[in-house]
């Protein structure tokens, strides 16, 4: 059945051959085909791309300028279709050639350059993205992703494979000028407004369920997308929040003040999640990366500034 593109690998590879041997006659005893064989070929080929490839009057035969234009292209085809063939044969495949991977923003900050340094060594190339995390999934899913690091571990969906990274607790944080009482979110969100994270954010909804599951219903005046934009005014003194280790240690703001949740511990769980079986060792490679990047600076300055955080948090080995 002809392809969609009007062309497959076959004809293009009699195409190319026709006209470095000069003759279809020629061809066809190259790739071991009878002379009508090509010669259909290549009539089914003008014909499904709507151009003449050949000028049949020269001897040798001459492409035509749309016949040049597609040879070019064909070899470059031809030649990586058959590096593509030799690789699966003799299992030489261990490089990928594009790795494409999401994660979150907190994440990318933490670790992002040592672990594209990781990712350059498994892939010829590779394209990093962050953004709302909700958004991660979805894009896995579609396949405009190979791998995501996120809050959301696609758990109705099968065919994947999950690697753990990091547990981490929701803290409050307050500006470093409040010298009031952190124990009571209600009478707190009384004197400073709460500043919420934006709704259709995985971490805004995980504080907001883990809120009504504990029955405060709290005003909602500030929603904003991000952490920093979120810290930066918990910082001015605007109000507080609730947030998560490593979004701190992303805002690179020091001089806030942290303190334990007066409710239940919430936690937020990182996963590495791509399809199952696809890119070999690559996701469990990169996730014992990742786990071993955030053990070093990550940890490190969590435990010099807030060393009963540090204690809360969890990395697999």
């Amino acid at each position: 059945m002809r392809s969609g593109f009007g062309f497959d690998l076959r004809s293009l590879e009699i195409f190319v051959a026709t006209l470095e041997r000069g003759s279809q006659s020629a061809a066809a005893e190259s790739l071991g085909l009878k002379q009508s064989s090509v010669s259909q070929s290549l009539a089914n080929l003008e014909e499904a791309l709507g151009v003449c490839l050949l000028d049949r009057r020269s001897r040798p035969l001459e492409p035509t300028t749309a016949g040049r234009f597609l040879y070019d292209r064909a070899r470059r085809l031809l030649e990586e279709a058959r590096g593509t063939r030799g690789e699966l044969i003799s299992g030489s495949f261990g490089k990928l050639h594009q790795v494409r991977l999401a994660l979150v923003d907190s994440l990318a900050t933490a670790v992002g350059r040592p672990l594209i340094a990781v990712i350059k060594r498994h892939t010829r190339d590779y394209t990093l993205t962050t953004g709302l995390s909700h958004m991660h999934g979805h894009a896995l899913m579609t396949r405009h992703v190979d791998i995501i690091i996120s809050d959301d571990r696609l758990e109705d969906y099968d065919g994947l494979e999950r690697h753990p990274i990091l547990a981490e607790p929701f803290v409050l944080v307050l500006p470093a000028s409040w010298d009031g009482p952190a124990d009571n979110l209600r009478w707190l969100a009384r004197r400073l407004d709460f500043v919420r994270y934006a709704p259709q954010s995985l971490i805004g909804q995980a504080i907001e369920r883990h809120l009504r599951l504990n029955r405060l219903e709290l005003p909602a005046r500030l929603h904003l997308d991000n952490t920093f934009a979120v810290l930066r005014l918990v910082d001015a003194g605007v109000g507080w929040t609730l947030t998560t280790p490593l979004c701190l240690h992303q805002a690179g703001l020091s001089g806030l003040r942290v303190a334990p949740l007066p409710i239940p511990a919430l936690r937020r769980q990182l996963t590495l999640v791509s399809r199952r079986d696809e890119l070999g060792g690559l996701p469990s490679q990169l996730a014992r990366d990742a786990r071993r990047l955030l053990e070093g600076d990550f940890l490190a300055e969590l435990r010099r500034r807030h060393a009963w955080v540090a204690e809360a948090i969890t990395i697999p080995r």
